[in-house]
C-alpha cells in the first residue's frame, strides 16, 4: 500500500470518527451538567468498545486488507476516543483545584474504556460464535 493510499484511508475514518465525537460533545452538553466533560467519556467508551469489536473482526474474523484497518481501526477508532481531551480536562481540574473530580474522570474513562473494549472484544469473539450455531 501506497502513502497516499494510507493518508486517505485514515482520512476517511478520522472523518466519521471525528465528526461523532464532535456531535457527542454537542449532546452532551445540552443534555448533562456542563460541570463534568461527559462527551469525552462517552467518545472514550463507545470508541473503544467500536475498536474492540474492529480489532476482531478485522484482524481475526474477516481479514479485511490493511486498507481497511487503517481506515477502521486507525482512522475511525483513533478519532473518536480522545486520550487528549482527557488529559487536558484532567489538567484543568486539577488546576483548579478540582482533586477528586479529576481523580474521578481519570478512573471513570481508563476503567470504562477499558471494560468497553473487553466487551467489543468479547462479543466479537463469542457472541457471533453463539449467534452462527
Amino acid at each position: 500500500m501506497n502513502t497516499l493510499t494510507s493518508i486517505v484511508s485514515i482520512g476517511i475514518g478520522a472523518t466519521f470518527g471525528a465528526t461523532c465525537r464532535y456531535y457527542i460533545g454537542v449532546f452532551s452538553m445540552h443534555y448533562f451538567d456542563k460541570a463534568f466533560p461527559y462527551g469525552t467519556l462517552i467518545s472514550n467508551i463507545i470508541g473503544s468498545f467500536i475498536a474492540g469489536l474492529l480489532v476482531v473482526f478485522v484482524l481475526e474474523k474477516l481479514f479485511l486488507s490493511e486498507t481497511y484497518r487503517l481506515m477502521l481501526l486507525v482512522g475511525l477508532a483513533g478519532s473518536l476516543t480522545t486520550m487528549s481531551a482527557l488529559s487536558i480536562e484532567s489538567v484543568e481540574m486539577l488546576s483548579g483545584g478540582n482533586y477528586s473530580q479529576a481523580l474521578l474522570n481519570i478512573v471513570l474513562n481508563l476503567g470504562l474504556s477499558l471494560l468497553a473494549a473487553s466487551l467489543g472484544v468479547m462479543l466479537a469473539k463469542y457472541g457471533l460464535n453463539l449467534a452462527q450455531s
